[in-house]
């Protein structure tokens, strides 16, 4: 069964492309459960397993709110994941995707956006996954989290440096983890040519294309749940061709600096163009970008090695 992962910084167009892919007839696409963040790399499951047995793993799986979005039986899946070993939260993801697959819509896919944090343990529980990484200007991106409601009462300097870690996790490791099986996606290139994007993306997986992808609202529909309605709406549909370069009015003349300054390789590989109008920034706003800056800097590379770290040692408990 072929699968896929979509991954990128928060509020980067995931949940919009993970729409267009679910709109394909032959794929199928869980709703988002942060499963591999929240229950393969801690072994949540596995630790009930082993003290509780089978089941009190069932009963915890029934009981999260987030897999309840997937209308799957936990029991069943707890059942068939304990008869593989291994660890027993990465054999019920398994048994997860396996379920939203059948022999018309062969291809099962999810979404988590964070799980860039996590490419390798996702190449350990899924080790022959497509996965796709969507990035988007990181000034519009900023300009979304700050109105966001999960995102909003953030600092800024926060969103900045998720913005500049997790693109370079992304960026170093998914080519070396999944080869050819890495793709990424331009938010605003979609936006431009979503026929030309798609398309291009479904041949780098292996299937072919379909005009349904780009008649995605009702597929939407059954990904998104009311309460993440306030800031997913836009993937209800039609295509919002113009959602970009909000930054240029929505964020303050620092936050731009700061963004640009802390977030070149996303810049680059974008190809986003760096402000050029005139600014004249106080002192105190010249501070505060220096002092974000600084901040933001020295705590990326531990804070990446840290990340590998945890994820790797988890990496070795895969069965």
């Amino acid at each position: 069964m072929p699968k896929f992962f979509i991954v990128g910084v928060g509020r980067s167009g995931t949940s919009l492309i993970q729409s267009m892919l679910a709109a394909h007839p032959r794929v199928s696409c869980l709703p988002e459960t942060s499963f591999i963040r929240r229950m393969v790399f801690p072994g949540y499951l596995h630790s009930i397993f082993q003290r509780q047995g089978e089941k009190a793993a069932s009963r915890a799986l029934a009981q999260d709110d987030y897999f309840a979005r997937t209308g799957l039986d936990a029991s069943k899946l707890v059942a068939r994941a304990v008869s593989q070993g291994g660890l027993l939260d990465a054999a019920v993801y398994r048994e997860m995707l396996a379920s939203y697959a059948d022999k018309d819509r062969a291809w099962a896919g999810d979404k988590d956006p964070r799980a860039v944090e996590f490419l390798p343990l996702l190449a350990a529980v899924l080790p022959d996954v497509h996965v796709i990484h969507v990035y988007r200007d990181p000034r519009d991106v900023l300009a979304s989290k700050k109105k966001a409601a999960w995102s909003k009462k953030d600092h800024v300097w926060k969103h900045v440096f998720a913005n500049r870690v997790q693109f370079k996790i992304g960026a170093r490791l998914g080519p070396k983890l999944f080869g050819k099986r890495y793709h990424e996606v331009c938010y605003e290139e979609l936006l431009a040519a979503p026929e030309k994007v798609l398309s291009g993306l479904c041949t780098r997986m292996g299937f072919e294309y379909d005009h349904s992808m780009l008649s995605f609202g009702d597929a939407a529909r059954k990904l998104v749940t009311d309460k993440e309605m306030s800031w997913k709406k836009e993937t209800m549909g039609p295509l919002l061709t113009e959602n970009r370069d909000k930054w240029k009015t929505e964020l303050h003349p620092r936050e731009v600096v700061l963004t640009e300054l802390c977030c070149g390789e996303a810049m680059a590989r974008g190809g986003y163009v760096r402000d050029q109008r005139s600014h004249s920034l106080s002192l105190i706003d010249r501070l505060w970008v220096q002092a974000g800056r600084l901040l933001i800097v020295m705590a990326s590379w531990p804070y990446m090695k840290y990340r590998d770290f945890r994820v790797r040692r988890a990496c070795r408990r895969i069965g």
